[in-house]
């Protein structure tokens, strides 16, 4: 998932939002339960200093909604650990070994104790909802189907360098923007604002998508200010990304070339390289960020009168804050 582009403004809520979460692995349901160390695993990742964009893009929406403070802050933590278990699972299959700094579970213990503590953190977000009408937690399951859909979609595709621009797109929703839908959906239904799901959602969809975009095209032209992460990380490890899938579907030499790098196992330093180039030379970096700005334009447009009022005027400056970090990563390059 994303970790350079920006995130919704901080607020006072997060220091509830931590406390709550701290509680929510004491409950009695979990707390001295054998085995114990799945807890540890859950607490291990959930606490190694992520940047809470769900929660606080739950809280914004809630602002907009009237939403009661605790409300907001057990949907924030079902999207927080709905988010946190996929990353427990996306570092058994990426066989990962750090992640913000730190030991994955899967590296501190072992491939077991990571699948299974997600599965673990799954059922204590999902408890979150039990006072909730029931098709909010039926929409928490049918978010997590899709998000394992879309990660196992994204390993086949890293196993296939035939994939399309559409099948990029279907990834992104399923791991990006279906999770920040999720946000606004929810709190719509949990306020009794039905008539406002659809929009909410499309509001988050987009923002979600948005997100991914600029962390793409971050990679491939580079941050302006040095964050420590590598640029070309995804044609380095032969991951699908929104620029090389339009340099793919856009310039048949392209394609062809790349299909061929990527079948080797020895890609060289200057390969990457020059290959991070062409896809700048097509234009493509040039795309994406209006494709990044399109999704904005589309989140802003959903949000509707909501972007001038409690919450939805920082989620209207999250999403200034996005699109001024995509043009200022293009402009720097």
């Amino acid at each position: 998932m994303p970790q350079t582009a920006a995130k919704p403004l901080a607020s006072d809520f997060l220091s509830r939002f931590e406390r709550q979460l701290h509680l929510a692995f004491e409950d009695p349901r979990h707390l001295g339960k054998q085995p114990e160390v799945l807890l540890e695993a859950c607490r291990h990742v959930s606490f190694a200093g992520g940047k809470r964009m769900r929660p606080l893009l739950v809280d914004h929406f809630g602002a907009a909604l009237d939403l009661d403070d605790d409300a907001r802050i057990r949907l924030a933590i079902t999207a927080e650990l709905i988010h946190t278990a996929s990353l427990l699972h996306d570092d058994v299959v990426d066989e990962g070994t750090t992640r913000r700094g730190k030991p994955t579970a899967n590296a501190r213990w072992n491939n077991s104790v990571a699948v299974l503590g997600g599965d673990l953190m799954l059922c204590i977000a999902l408890e979150q909802l039990e006072d909730y009408p029931r098709e909010v937690t039926f929409e928490a399951v049918t978010l997590v189907a899709e998000m394992t859909r879309a990660a196992m979609r994204e390993v086949d595709a890293r196993q296939d360098s035939t994939w399309t621009l559409p099948e990029w797109e279907a990834i992104a929703h399923g791991k990006t923007g279906a999770l920040l839908a999720f946000c606004g959906t929810a709190s719509a239904r949990v306020a009794g604002r039905t008539e406002l799901i659809e929009r909410l959602g499309q509001c988050g969809h987009h923002l979600g998508l948005a997100f991914q975009i600029t962390d793409d095209l971050i990679d491939v032209v580079g941050h302006p200010v040095d964050i420590g992460k590598d640029r070309l990380a995804d044609l380095r490890n032969k991951n699908p990304s929104f620029p090389i899938a339009l340099a793919r579907s856009s310039n048949e030499d392209f394609r062809r070339a790349l299909d061929e790098l990527w079948q080797r196992d020895d890609l060289s330093e200057d390969d990457v390289q020059r290959f991070g180039a062409w896809i700048v030379e097509l234009g493509c970096a040039d795309k994406t960020l209006a494709t990044v700005e399109e999704h904005l334009d589309q989140a802003m447009d959903a949000l509707g009168p909501f972007a001038h009022g409690p919450g939805g005027e920082h989620i209207a400056e999250w999403a200034a804050q996005l699109r001024a970090q995509a043009r200022w990563s293009l402009e720097s390059r």
